[in-house]
């Protein structure tokens, strides 16, 4: 796994997290990956100068805080679709602020519209991963997986 990639992304997502949905977080490496049974998943596609992956898994017991705060609401009033909808908007700005801070400022990149995944749909099978970030939140965990589809091409930031 590429560590240079790695510190862009947790960072990135710790800066997000906080300022998009008012969640702390700090980077675990030493816990184990999500337990994918009371998780949710979320999945952006990306192409341009390299194209992969970027999924997202967030606890459950998280979700109804996401959403809450995202929305400007009381968690109890957030429900499985508004929070679903909280998790890809996440997602999206999570990639949105990476892809930049990895190829530069100046490359463009086409983004899909993000999705609720499956366990059984992760990207994880038959792909390598460049980059894992293992966060822990207050009410549970956050994992960031990126995959991508080749290398990054050198010269841009995150191929050294």
């Amino acid at each position: 796994m590429n560590q240079q990639i790695n510190q862009i992304l947790g960072q990135i997502t710790e800066d997000i997290l906080e300022k998009l949905a008012f969640i702390f977080s700090s980077p675990e490496e030493e816990i184990d990956s999500i337990d994918k049974a009371s998780s949710i998943t979320g999945r952006v596609s990306f192409t341009g100068p390299f194209t992969g992956i970027l999924e997202m898994s967030i606890s459950e017991s998280a979700l109804p805080e996401l959403a809450g705060n995202m929305l400007g609401i009381d968690d109890d009033e957030t429900t499985a679709e508004l929070q679903q909808d909280a998790l890809k908007e996440l997602i999206n700005v999570v990639c949105g602020n990476l892809l930049p801070a990895i190829a530069g400022k100046d490359i463009i990149f086409n983004v899909d519209a993000p999705q609720i995944i499956s366990s059984e749909d992760s990207a994880t099978s038959g792909r390598d991963i460049e980059s894992e970030v293992k966060l822990e939140l207050e009410e549970g965990q956050c994992d960031i997986l990126l995959f991508l589809d080749g290398d990054i091409p050198s010269g841009l930031a995150g191929a050294e």
